[in-house]
């Protein structure tokens, strides 16, 4: 999930190579590993995590694979974010269902405060996780941050109840983690959502992006898409459309659909 949100911000902004992040309710290190794959000449990361348990796991992690140099800091994210220096990338996952209602305005507002460039945010992709996000994205847009993904638009959400936004990746299971949820398939769907704002705008805006699995045919493909005028709308594209349908058949469930 973390992955596929950063390779949004990747795709809307091509030129975008951050050197410095900060990560705010770390766990164990997952958006470090994430941003180093996608963005190797990371120099600085900055990790904020309240557990101790799980900062000795993360650090033990990173000592041996990474180049960048890494601060690992003991921190609750609603009371000790107040002496941080600014990062190029600010990232805060599967956080905000941990905060009350009432301090996520001033969380936020700190987080782009230390946002340089581009701030991510993400959440479970459940109702309220969206809910969430959309709290977030309504805070940013009124303090002036362009919205790179995955919306391609800033215009309010479109979905209402009992629909909402959200994406799924398809992750791994180790034998512990199928032991754990006494599952027998080596795999699980994580469902998520998540907003990326930025101080820049989008040097590739997406026309429309993919808001459902699509439902492929013969010589066709129904696409649901959030566009970038703001609406929702289920496309079909067939044979008759050519390179657009090329386009269409080989797009997945959050994939931004080119100009």
């Amino acid at each position: 999930a973390v992955r596929a949100s950063l390779d949004a911000v990747s795709e809307a902004r091509p030129d975008y190579a951050p050197k410095t992040l900060l990560d705010v309710g770390a766990g164990p290190g997952t958006v470090l590993w994430a941003a180093l794959d996608l963005w190797p000449d990371l120099e600085q990361a900055v990790l904020i995590e309240a557990s101790a348990a799980v900062r000795r796991i993360g650090e033990a992690l990173a000592t041996e694979a990474m180049t960048a140099r890494i601060a690992w800091l003991a921190g609750d994210v609603t009371i000790d974010l107040a002496d941080l220096k600014p990062a190029e990338l600010v990232t805060c996952a599967y956080v905000l269902d941990e905060i009350a209602p009432a301090s996520l305005p001033k969380l936020i507002d700190r987080l782009w405060h230390l946002t340089d460039d581009t701030l991510l945010v993400v959440e479970p992709g459940t109702p309220a996780g969206w809910q969430r996000i959309l709290a977030v994205r309504r805070h940013l847009i009124e303090a002036g941050a362009h919205v790179l993904a995955p919306c391609p638009h800033e215009a309010p959400c479109p979905l209402a109840a009992p629909d909402w936004c959200h994406f799924s990746r398809r992750v791994a299971r180790s034998r512990l983690h199928r032991l754990a949820k006494d599952a027998d398939v080596p795999w699980e769907d994580e469902k998520f959502i998540y907003v990326a704002a930025s101080r820049h705008p989008a040097v590739h805006p997406p026309q429309a992006r993919v808001i459902a699995p699509p439902k492929p045919g013969s010589g066709k493909v129904l696409l649901k898409l959030c566009e970038k005028d703001g609406s929702v709308d289920e496309k079909l594209f067939t044979k008759r459309d050519g390179e657009m349908f090329k386009t269409a058949r080989r797009l997945d469930w959050g994939d931004a659909l080119p100009e």
